[in-house]
């Protein structure tokens, strides 16, 4: 049969199918086998911008850190790894949690970002400091170190494209480039470094004069009001306080827009009391969103109007409710994976259920794409609107997209949400996790997994970061040595039903009172699931 296809037609059909039945393809059929080897190349090419790897213009190693591509000397290689990434984060393939380093030596731990890509990773302190690590070796590559008495003890920090943003004390924020990039963009006219700046980068110099990630003092901007969440997405950099949010260019120093009316008047509803805060922003391309404890509102970028608002109140918010149960599931993992899939149980609701739970939100997260948001409530609860602009526009209500997880018993706290790479990594008292969405099929489905080792609530509690990348997930959580021990805790936990932090308030309605998360630096190294096997 396939003697009578012209080669060319052959190869066009195998550049839109899957890796695996190309694979599949050499194993059954001699020709083939002898076609797929000879046109490797470009069939392997092809299957990578069918599978989104890469575009079709770009190399993959302009794209993919060294550490992705561990193993890759061409396109079939990539595609292999491609693969075997996706399957870690399933627990199907090994994957190693290693202690990075103590990233801020004689400290703790408060804030990092990684930069995979350029292989290190930035971080801040209690003691006060900021200090750029190797990704893989955990040396030290530069630092505005505790000796300089320069960075504020706590200091938030924001990093994106080579441009790292934190705080001072009088809530300034200092913006600074890498060195090997300042030359490559105009140089601002605005809002330019002052003499401390400079005078910090002349000393953190002759401390390490030799580096590959130097930084240099780019901007200094003045925030007319107390700083309560920062979002940076590269160019745009989002300061929100209480009532009102800035957007600065940070290639320019622009300030670019204002946004008013961050939150409404604590009678929202009547269990709204202590609850008017921004615990966090989101920005994309066209929306601002700001995570208020009572409601989260998604703005216009383009007219700066609130044009969604949803309340932290609900009892149930979509009609797909998925919640961990005890036990994990019976599909193999592999011996030396790190992650274990979770038993979920699937709730479809037909008829609401009747009554609120006061409950008040923590975090919010976009999609990579821009096209999906996840926002994280306070006692281990995720809800997910994929395609959320549908609701914008009207197309659809809430209730109908939402996917609403619970994530362990509601008596843990929430800590960190990350979204990175169509994956959402939820770390909470009660364990650290990763989601997989499953929105192409009939109906919404999830996937969920666990840091094996990750389940002692006395470690998880002091949490105060965690980073998601293509390889790896990042959080500075003291891991127990023993997997089984943390098995047996978390589904323990899991199944006691003790919950002091609801009460119960009449005619079907709860309050949850638990305090929110207060980050609390306690410890000095960050620990990296790393999903590429060495």
């Amino acid at each position: 049969m396939i003697n009578d296809l012209p080669n060319e037609l052959v190869l066009n059909v195998l550049s839109h199918a899957p890796i695996k039945t190309v694979h599949s393809l050499r194993l059954v059929c001699h020709q083939m086998n002898d076609l797929i080897r000879t046109q490797e190349t470009s069939i392997y090419h092809n299957a990578a911008i069918f599978h989104g790897f890469v575009p079709a213009n770009l190399p993959y190693d302009k794209i993919y850190s060294s550490r992705s591509l561990v193993g890759v000397d061409g396109w079939k290689s990539f595609c292999q790894r491609r693969v075997l990434i996706a399957q870690g984060w399933l627990g199907r393939q090994p994957s190693m949690l290693r202690q990075h380093s103590s990233t801020a030596p004689n400290s703790k731990v408060h804030r990092f970002k990684i930069d995979e890509c350029r292989g290190f990773i930035i971080s801040t302190s209690s003691e006060g400091s900021l200090n750029v690590t190797d990704l893989a070796t955990g040396e030290t590559l530069w630092a505005l170190d505790k000796e300089l008495n320069y960075v504020r003890r706590f200091a938030r920090c924001e990093y994106a494209d080579g441009f790292v943003v934190f705080d001072r004390d009088d809530g300034s924020k200092e913006v600074w480039r890498l060195v090997s990039e300042y030359d490559t963009s105009p140089q601002p006219a605005l809002s330019l470094p002052d003499p401390r700046q400079l005078d910090a980068y002349a000393r953190s110099c002759a401390l390490y004069p030799a580096s590959r990630a130097h930084f240099r003092p780019w901007l200094l901007l003045h925030i007319p009001f107390n700083t309560h969440a920062l979002s940076f997405v590269y160019p745009s950099l989002l300061v929100s306080g209480l009532h009102q949010a800035i957007i600065f260019d940070v290639s320019t120093g622009l300030r670019v827009q204002r946004i008013d009316e961050l939150q409404d008047a604590p009678h929202l509803h009547q269990y709204s009391f202590n609850r008017i805060s921004v615990r966090d922003v989101g920005l994309t391309a066209q929306h601002v969103l700001v995570c208020c404890a009572a409601s989260l509102k998604v703005f216009s970028r383009a007219t700066g109007a609130c044009i969604l608002q949803i309340g932290s109140h609900e009892n149930l918010y979509g009609q797909h409710r998925f919640r961990l149960i005890p036990g994990d599931t019976n599909a193999a993992p592999h011996p030396d994976a790190e992650l274990v899939e979770c038993c979920t149980q699937q709730e479809i609701y037909t008829r609401w259920p009747p009554g609120f739970q006061f409950d008040h939100f923590v975090a919010v997260r976009v999609s990579p794409c821009g096209a999906h948001v996840a926002v994280l409530l306070s006692c281990s609860r995720l809800i997910v609107f994929p395609n959320f602009e549908r609701i914008v526009a009207g197309k659809a209500y809430e209730h109908d997209v939402a996917i609403d997880i619970e994530l362990g018993r509601v008596r843990y706290e929430s800590i960190d949400l990350a979204y990175e790479h169509d994956r959402i990594a939820v770390a909470t008292a009660g364990g650290v996790f990763v989601v997989h969405l499953h929105l192409d099929r009939r109906l919404p489905d999830i996937t969920v997994h666990r840091v094996a080792r990750m389940t002692d609530p006395d470690n998880l509690q002091y949490v105060s970061c965690m980073q998601m990348t293509d390889t790896g997930l990042f959080v500075n959580c003291k891991p127990s040595p023993d997997p089984e021990h943390a098995s047996r805790r978390f589904n323990r936990n899991l199944s006691d039903d003790f919950a002091t932090n609801v009460e119960p308030l009449g005619d079907g309605h709860r309050l949850v009172v638990a305090p929110p998360h207060e980050a609390v630096a306690a410890v000095s190294t960050i620990y990296d699931l790393n999903l590429v096997s060495l």
